[in-house]
């Protein structure tokens, strides 16, 4: 099943409609309150939480996406088990990466969620692409999983998954690598959250 974990818009019936041509079966987006089918595609909930919300994320029923915007948001990385089911790190606000502040990210064991739009962005303007670039290599050494989302915020920022593959192919993640992080680790979440 291929599923977008992050879009950032409003869900309507041109939508799914456009969703599906591109192969999506399911959505994740913080406009759901609860998972439903509409027109053959899984809606299903997403909360982007920060540090002190993580204690009452235990009984949210859907995807539960720490955004984490300092090395301290990771501190405690023993207590979040079972608490999150994958990271977003907001490197605009991340002022440095220490070995402790990876350490801390293998430790978790939940997925890192690259979102597309942002590294296309990144790309065509100045802005650093060093953290990424990190994030994928720890990826390819197996040390971290990652899965690839649009970031969409409209159905015109929509993008068909095989852009996401080659855009993370041809920034040095080996292919069957990278149709894992776009095909089978969104599925799996999907699956488990839903």
């Amino acid at each position: 099943m291929v599923a977008d974990l992050c879009f950032k818009g409003v869900v309507d019936d041109n939508l799914v409609r456009y969703a599906l041509r591109l192969g999506y079966r399911a959505i994740a987006y913080c406009g759901a309150s609860s998972t439903e089918l509409v027109g053959g595609v899984k809606l299903v909930p997403r909360y982007e939480l920060k540090r002190d919300d993580v204690s009452k994320s235990r009984n949210l029923r859907g995807l539960r996406v720490l955004v984490v915007r300092s090395k301290d948001d990771l501190k405690a990385y023993p207590k979040l088990a079972g608490s999150i089911d994958a990271v977003r790190i907001d490197f605009a606000q991340l002022n440095e990466v220490n070995k402790g502040f990876l350490r801390r990210l293998i430790g978790l064991g939940v997925p890192i969620e690259v979102e597309f739009s942002e590294l296309v962005s990144r790309l065509l303007s100045s802005y650093s692409l060093d953290y990424y670039y990190l994030i994928l290599r720890l990826y390819t050494r197996k040390k971290i999983r990652i899965y690839v989302c649009s970031g969409a915020t409209d159905l015109s920022s929509m993008v068909h998954p095989t852009a996401m593959f080659a855009l993370i192919s041809v920034l040095g993640v080996p292919e069957a690598l990278a149709a894992k992080a776009i095909f089978k680790v969104p599925s799996e979440l999907i699956s488990n959250v839903a």
